[in-house]
């Protein structure tokens, strides 16, 4: 039975295809209304005024966008599709009747590319003492798949903007407009911070973008004098994470960090020590005791780049160290970032000055009158005997 039924229907024939009762539309074309490339649009000639159906069809047969209709007695032009980016496509535009059935052979417009332009490539970031970072980088490369098709960038360089992330949110800030310049200097903000730049959208949707980590982080350090000055603390680092909604500080110790101990000289800072912290973030400096003065722990920023954190300067806040020997002084001080103020590390005391000196040498003078004085009435009883 499922034999004869085959049978049967191998018997009826084929559909036949009708044949295009309109002439197909002409001269599809593609362009851009503007220098901004806001905005491109689709123009065709066509024979007659009739009801046109324009498809967008990429690699794999029409895209997944819904087809455009242009009514007769319409200008035979229509905004692109909105929403492409780095496909390749071409537009077919055909006559249909009312219903959309196809009426016309579909025309159709050159090969084009929705490529964004390529993000940059970041070649240094480096933080700097007083907080703000210097950034370098050298444009993307891109191969064109459709070199020279009507909707194609210009020939002219590719434009990033600097941005910044926000502390809280994983959002960033635009820093500045679009530029072709190579480098930027990121004002001080909060860190640990996300630094990098976005490309200036060409036409098509969205944009490309890349950013690289600036760590923060702080030192703690007390000081002990004696023979040697000491100096302990412990160094501690930052890093940002974000989810979807929001943005948070996780603590790390900064193992392996280069520190310097520094003493200041007049106006300026200078190295007296140099040494690593342990894996737990834990150092300890011990260098010649040299006298009374301001010193302070330093951790010097390491530069980043594409795939490579950086890490901001860091500073101790300032211990006071005092004069005399065998001193021993507390004063767990910390302070990361830029900070280098505050705090009064212990030791010894200073020799007394000032209006307590006076006194005291005004009395032992007195004592040495009074002595004379007595001894000289003591022989003047002597004689007199």
């Amino acid at each position: 039975m499922l034999a004869n039924l085959a049978a049967v229907l191998a018997m009826i024939p084929a559909p036949v295809a009708l044949a295009p009762t309109e002439p197909a539309p002409t001269d599809v074309t593609l362009a851009w209304t503007s220098a901004a490339r806001t905005e491109a649009v689709i123009t065709w000639n066509e024979t007659g005024d009739v009801r046109n159906k324009l498809v967008l069809v990429g690699a794999n047969g029409p895209a997944a966008v819904e087809p455009k209709f242009v009514e007769a007695g319409q200008p035979n032009r229509t905004p692109m599709w909105g929403g492409l980016l780095d496909e390749s496509f071409h537009v077919e535009v055909t006559v249909v009747d009312a219903d959309g059935n196809e009426l016309s052979e579909p025309a159709e417009s050159p090969e084009f590319d929705t490529n964004r332009d390529p993000a940059a490539v970041i070649t240094s970031v480096v933080p700097r003492p007083d907080g703000t970072i210097r950034m370098t980088w050298k444009p993307g490369v891109q191969t064109d798949p459709n070199p020279g098709d009507p909707l194609d960038t210009p020939d002219i360089p590719f434009r990033y903007i600097p941005v910044a992330s926000q502390a809280t949110f994983p959002e960033y800030d635009e820093l500045a407009p679009a530029t072709t310049a190579t480098s930027f200097v990121v004002p001080k903000r909060e860190t640990p911070v996300q630094v990098g730049l976005k490309t200036a959208e060409n036409g098509w949707y969205g944009w490309t973008g890349v950013t690289v980590q600036v760590l923060a982080g702080s030192l703690t350090a007390s000081v002990k004098t004696g023979d040697k000055l000491t100096v302990s603390g412990k160094a501690t680092k930052y890093t940002r994470v974000c989810d979807l909604a929001a943005c948070e500080r996780f603590t790390w110790d900064d193992e392996f960090r280069k520190l310097q101990l520094q003493k200041r000289d007049g106006a300026d800072w200078k190295t007296v020590a140099n040494t690593t912290a342990r894996k737990d973030g834990a150092y300890t400096f011990s260098a010649a005791f040299t006298g009374a003065g301001a010193y302070r722990v330093v951790a010097p920023a390491t530069n980043g780049k594409q795939g490579q954190d950086a890490r901001e300067y860091v500073f101790s806040k300032v211990l006071s160290v005092a004069g005399g020997g065998n001193n021993a002084g507390g004063g767990n001080n910390s302070g990361g970032g830029d900070n280098s103020g505050g705090g009064e590390g212990g030791g010894g005391g200073l020799p007394i000055t000032g209006t307590p000196v006076m006194w005291i040498a005004l009395a032992g003078g007195l004592l040495v009158v009074l002595g004379v004085a007595f001894a000289t009435l003591g022989r003047v009883r002597r004689r007199k005997s």
